[in-house]
């Protein structure tokens, strides 16, 4: 079911967001004096989510959120847990319904999911990474644990990804939206009336950058150049910051696997002195549409 549109002026590639991304950035760079910029009015159509056609789309967004760590997590079990029946969320397409979404904004309840497989791995993954830091591990522990009775705090699991050009106006509506998808449902029913949300997001350290020795280009060993960069952080998700501003908790942690490094992809990152992280925000029911409006404020569609 659509659910409004926005149009905007984006020089989106609604291509992929993977190999195929830095193929045509790498190939941009070759290019060297010749503009490939280019400004191309795209309409975005807001649509319920549709378990006929998302699941595998989905799924590849929870591999993209989760970074080098996506194998830790039943990506599927979790892609289930989204298109439930009577779940919340919006995908945002070009193409009509049937099409694959550019973007993705869901809730799912880590609560009342507590004894499935896959949110287990979410709930132990998220306490091994938050281990050192104390007071977040502690309340974490607290809160995603089975319930003694009704009134124990529940917990819903954000699930926000998109392809790295979408415009950062399209997120307020689709939160807006959530919040008021949510609000709807509880009239109903208990499934989404939440106190706290947990949300996995990524972030990116600015590091020295590196370059090839020329002695040993051959081998692929590169060498620092310049002084040591302080310790920084930027943001994939630009409505992060918000969220972070009004957390409980917040933390950026290193990702246990390191497997993509030796990728492509990774090897293009490093060379401008970028390197992902894993954030994770705790945030509670209140400040969570405090942030929306703060969204709105900040990021007003066009």
């Amino acid at each position: 079911m659509s659910k409004r549109q926005i149009e905007s002026d984006s020089d989106i590639d609604v291509s992929s967001t993977d190999e195929s991304d830095n193929e045509l950035d790498q190939q941009q760079q070759n290019d060297g004096d010749v503009d490939m910029e280019e400004t191309v009015n795209v309409d975005f159509d807001f649509f319920d989510l549709n378990p006929d056609v998302d699941f595998h789309a989905i799924k590849n967004f929870l591999r993209q959120l989760l970074g080098d760590d996506h194998n830790e997590f039943d990506t599927s079990e979790i892609s289930n847990l989204v298109l439930t029946k009577n779940s919340v969320g919006t995908t945002i397409k070009t193409e009509g319904q049937e099409s694959d979404p550019y973007a993705l904004l869901s809730v799912i309840s880590i609560s009342n999911n507590l004894s499935l497989p896959g949110v287990k791995q979410l709930v132990d993954y998220v306490l091994s990474q938050t281990k050192n830091k104390l007071e977040f591990n502690v309340t974490l522990k607290k809160l995603l644990q089975p319930p003694n009775d009704t009134t124990a705090p529940k917990v819903g699991l954000i699930v926000s990804e998109r392809l790295i050009n979408m415009p950062i106006e399209v997120v307020p509506p689709m939160y807006k939206m959530l919040s008021d998808e949510m609000q709807k449902a509880e009239n109903a029913s208990e499934r989404f009336n939440f106190d706290y949300f947990l949300i996995i997001s990524k972030v990116y350290q600015l590091v020295d950058a590196v370059e090839k020795d020329d002695d040993d280009e051959g081998k692929g060993k590169k060498r620092k150049t310049g002084e040591q960069r302080p310790v920084e952080f930027d943001y994939f998700h630009l409505e992060d910051q918000i969220l972070e501003a009004n957390a409980t908790y917040k933390g950026v942690f290193d990702y246990k696997n390191k497997s993509q490094q030796e990728t492509d992809s990774r090897r293009v990152f490093t060379d401008y002195g970028i390197d992902p992280k894993l954030s994770i925000i705790l945030i509670d029911k209140d400040n969570l549409a405090k942030s929306v409006k703060e969204m709105e404020q900040q990021f007003p569609a066009p």
